[in-house]
């Protein structure tokens, strides 16, 4: 038995020995068109040129960590889960995919577990994207109750990356969920700011404006999202909330 296992090791050894130049391009080149059509929502072409990667190259941890997020993205945590762990045998230290199980244990409401596995990514000192899993353990313990460590946390991914988007949205969620509505319009115009076609920042500035009782405001920027983004999430939302100020509008007058 201890003869076989050790013959094992050694086939794995040599299956995931390093691919020459060409292969690696070939699978980069796969894994970037795979990252445009993710980004597009075209998940099942993503899935394609992911397959085309791990016919290249069986080793990469980065294809299976890609594979994990398109199929979180078409809601099988099954398979993004079993894509991720695949990534984390690969590379035990790959905090992208520590993070983006913490991500999908979120989705699935288990916030303790999410949070355990971004301490996990945290505790790699070369982690380049560490504001990611800042902002992700500052919500994680929001919807845990813990209002002071999540606003720690958010804090610290702002500290690290000023405008990311994420973190200010969350920061202005909370806000808005307290009541301080100055606060969180502060937020989301600083995400704006950056990035004017953010549909998400654009829907809860509407809201605060909706609580301001700027109703002209809310329905305006509301009608934007729709005309960026008609078939969206956002543009779903936008539509009815265009119509419940379009009903009170109609019931003063």
């Amino acid at each position: 038995m201890k003869i076989f296992l050790l013959f094992l090791g050694i086939i794995i050894l040599v299956s995931c020995k390093a691919q020459p130049w060409y292969y690696q391009q070939k699978v980069t080149s796969h894994k970037e068109v795979a990252k445009i059509y993710f980004q597009e929502g075209r998940y099942a072409e993503a899935l394609k040129e992911l397959e085309l990667a791990k016919e290249t190259e069986k080793c990469d941890a980065e294809t299976y960590n890609l594979f994990g997020l398109v199929y979180m993205a078409r809601k099988d945590f099954a398979k993004a889960e079993e894509s991720f762990n695949e990534a984390l045998k690969l590379d035990p230290n790959f905090s992208e995919a520590y993070t983006n199980l913490g991500s999908l244990r979120m989705m699935q409401g288990k916030y303790q577990e999410a949070i355990s596995y971004f301490e996990k990514a945290l505790s790699n000192p070369l982690y380049l994207n560490s504001y990611i899993a800042f902002t992700n353990m500052g919500w994680a313990y929001y919807q845990l109750g813990d209002r002071e460590k999540a606003l720690l946390y958010l804090q610290k991914a702002l500290n690290e990356k000023a405008r990311f988007s994420k973190a200010l949205i969350y920061m202005a969620l909370i806000h808005l969920n307290e009541g301080d509505l100055n606060s969180a319009e502060f937020y989301l115009k600083r995400v704006l700011k950056a990035n004017r076609s953010n549909l998400e920042a654009r829907y809860y500035l509407g809201e605060v404006f909706f609580r301001q009782g700027r109703l002209d405001l809310a329905k305006e920027i509301w009608e934007s999202i729709i005309s960026i983004s008609p078939d969206s999430e956002w543009g779903t939302l936008a539509e009815q909330k265009i119509y419940l100020v379009e009903r009170l509008k109609s019931q003063k007058s």
